[in-house]
């Protein structure tokens, strides 16, 4: 990387950095604009209404007869708020596409992106929406800590393995051309004991210029990814030292590890929102009204506004630890990669990732620890015992 090159990843990096911050704080402002507003009661009144024909906000909580309803409307409240979300995030979306393509990163056409942004939102009111609307569904019980808990499992389980499927729906994958290549990265995974059903070439090229490889899949269906443009930029020793990395994560049983700790941060995170909240909400508008002419407590759907910036919240706080735990696993990946090729290979690949991907290596260190799920480019070669610079020539 030269100057000019490192100056700009440092720009790109300070940008990336407030983008994020400013779109989480905006975030969770509206949500709570919208709470003090009566957004939440609105939108559950108007959901009784129209999923019963009258409006009978009693059937959010204590009315048998319509207990069938009451899916329905958590769920309608749950759409509307999510769709607002996204509108709010979308000038944010907007900006990291355009200095992306300024940068030379993005290639994707606005309409492409916005395609794109339309099918993550329709994932996410699907794969989030259904699961928040249960978890509204069983507050109601005295164990509900325990199935929350089950839930968020069953979730970041099911998640996981319909990882590549939900990948699918955004890239292409078709078999690796270049068998040459293919046999020597199915060579690498076998020396680490892990067989393959393929080798496939990974589209990202009619997106991005950065670069990325994957094992994905489980059994019979585990394959390796390799990103087109990483095809195209990486000499063959590094294409393997990348894939002895991805290589690693499954070896290390590094899936279940990850299932085991989204598992434990979405469970604190849920399990904080309602005490705190049944607190915050019930003290100043009071719970258990018969009729419920305010917010009911985080059962009541119209909390949802408020739940979400709470989530939002502690999403936030709770980052540095999740990401202390990620960098854990990408350091022991690394020096897998390594022992089954070569620390040298290991550390270009690692220094040509950076500047491909435009990655600033020396970030400043509490940026690091709170936003960064990989180690900085810098110390992920120093933890090989190599300085980086020798290698961004």
């Amino acid at each position: 990387m030269g100057p000019e090159r490192l100056r700009r990843a440092r720009a790109y990096r300070v940008f990336s950095l407030w983008t994020g911050v400013a779109s989480t704080a905006v975030g969770v402002l509206v949500m709570i604009a919208l709470h003090v507003a009566g957004a939440g009661i609105a939108v559950r009144d108007g959901a009784a209404r129209f999923v019963i024909g009258e409006q009978r906000p009693c059937v959010l909580i204590d009315c048998p007869s319509y207990a069938l309803a009451v899916p329905v409307v958590v769920f309608l409240v749950i759409l509307t708020f999510g769709i607002v979300g996204w509108l709010v995030q979308l000038p944010f979306a907007y900006a990291a596409w355009s200095r992306g393509r300024r940068e030379g990163l993005v290639v994707q056409s606005l309409a492409s992106a916005f395609v794109d942004r339309v099918k993550g939102l329709v994932l996410t009111l699907v794969l989030v929406g259904t699961p928040i609307t249960a978890w509204y569904l069983i507050l109601g019980r005295p164990e509900w800590p325990l199935l929350t808990i089950a839930g968020v499992a069953a979730v970041t389980a099911l998640g996981t393995l319909l990882g590549p499927a939900l990948t699918s729906l955004f890239f292409r994958f078709e078999p690796l051309a270049d068998e040459t290549v293919a046999q020597r990265v199915r060579a690498v995974a076998e020396r680490a004991g892990v067989r393959v059903s393929g080798v496939y070439r990974w589209g990202l090229g009619a997106k991005t210029t950065a670069a990325n490889a994957a094992v994905i899949g489980i059994g019979p269906t585990k394959r390796i990814a390799l990103g087109d443009t990483l095809l195209a930029k990486f000499p063959i020793d590094e294409v393997e030292s990348v894939v002895a990395h991805e290589v690693g994560h499954d070896v290390s049983g590094d899936p279940p590890r990850y299932v085991a700790a989204l598992t434990i941060a979405g469970s604190i995170g849920l399990i904080v929102v309602r005490i705190v909240l049944d607190r915050v909400i019930c003290g100043i508008e009071g719970c258990g009204a018969g009729t419920l002419p305010r917010v009911g407590g985080v059962m009541d759907p119209a909390s949802y506004p408020l739940v979400a910036a709470a989530l939002g919240v502690i999403g936030f706080v709770g980052r540095p630890a999740l990401m202390a735990f990620t960098r854990w696993r990408e350091r022991a990946a690394d020096a897998f990669g390594a022992r089954h090729t070569s620390r040298e290979a290991m550390a270009r690949a690692l220094v040509r990732l950076a500047d491909q991907n435009l990655a600033d290596p020396e970030p400043p260190r509490w940026e690091e620890l709170f936003f960064y799920s990989h180690p900085a480019i810098a110390n992920r070669v120093r933890a090989l015992g190599l300085r980086w610079r020798d290698y961004a020539a």
